[in-house]
């Protein structure tokens, strides 16, 4: 007791009372956290019970939810005409409790993108998503953006990049989204696309590579190179060179390229030039692209100190 009372934590009658100097708050998507005022920091546990909590419900009638410059939620009770950044739903909190079996991997292939970022506000972060317009890179997008993230959708169609932000949009009509053209099988696309967003003057925390094709034909790019390794790899490691100055300013920042363990299967060395037609295999050529792309991912660490990058 006498340890508890040194940090102020008893000095309430109920163990769900905060100590003086702490505050609840919540997160976009419901999670509550708790602000310590005196040490300046944040936490997710109950500075008392240690528990975690998420609100429960949907907002009271005439209320919404509101995020102001610092990316911090409040709430505007139009009835009233008045805001707080009090959740009126802090009443009615409920103790979260997982429901999967204890295993060792917290996530798995069968966890989405939204559970992984849960309770999570990525406010402030600027994240750049290939092929964003469909499958993972969709949602991966989607879920970054509905956490606060400003997130640029670098896609080849425009009209389906533009689709995807209407999307999102019709989720959190606050959401900071924008579609970028970026055609990997070419280098030109890839250039103009780094200047486009280096004109922009904003920050880049994370860069997911992650478009790709699988079982294409054998052809040329405008560049002349096989179109499967330019547009898996070599077009992704032109992106990344590209702006890794502005990834360097914007330490601790992050690349991720999306992959597979395709390679992992070959029994002969990855071939990381482009095959003459006759010796064309889609597969072969794909698992040397995730083969590339596992080399790639090395890279940023050693030479350019980034945050370790991740498949």
């Amino acid at each position: 007791m006498s340890a508890l009372r040194y940090a102020g934590l008893d000095d309430t009658d109920s163990e769900d009372e905060l100590p003086p100097g702490w505050e609840e708050r919540t997160t976009k998507d419901g999670w509550v956290y708790y602000a310590n005022h005196v040490e300046l920091k944040t936490q997710w546990d109950h500075p008392k019970t240690g528990k975690k909590k998420r609100v429960a419900g949907d907002l009271p009638y005439g209320w919404e939810q509101e995020t102001d410059e610092n990316g911090q939620v409040y709430f505007v009770d139009h009835i009233n005409k008045r805001t707080t950044y009090l959740d009126p739903r802090l009443a009615f909190t409920v103790e979260e409790t997982s429901e999967k079996p204890n295993i060792r991997q917290r996530y798995d292939g069968n966890s989405a993108a939204m559970e992984i970022l849960q309770g999570r506000d990525l406010s402030g972060k600027v994240v750049i998503v290939t092929g964003a317009n469909s499958g993972i890179g969709y949602e991966t997008a989607r879920s970054l953006a509905l956490h606060g993230a400003h997130v640029i959708l670098a896609c080849r169609n425009r009209a389906r990049a533009t689709e995807a932000t209407q999307k999102i949009l019709e989720e959190w009509h606050k959401a900071k989204v924008e579609a970028m053209i970026l055609d990997l099988s070419s280098l030109q696309s890839v250039q103009q696309f780094a200047e486009a967003f280096k004109a922009k003057k904003l920050p880049l925390h994370v860069l997911i590579c992650n478009a790709a094709v699988f079982g294409s034909p054998w052809q040329l790019t405008v560049d002349g190179l096989e179109t499967t390794f330019q547009v898996n790899h070599l077009g992704h490691f032109y992106l990344v060179q590209l702006l890794q100055d502005v990834l360097r300013r914007s330490i601790p920042a992050r690349v991720i390229i999306v992959s597979s363990e395709s390679h992992s299967n070959r029994e002969q060395p990855p071939v990381f030039t482009a095959p003459l037609p006759q010796s064309w295999r889609a597969w072969e050529g794909c698992t040397s692209t995730t083969a590339a792309g596992a080399c790639h991912r090395r890279q940023p660490k050693m030479k350019h100190q980034l945050l370790p990058c991740g498949s």
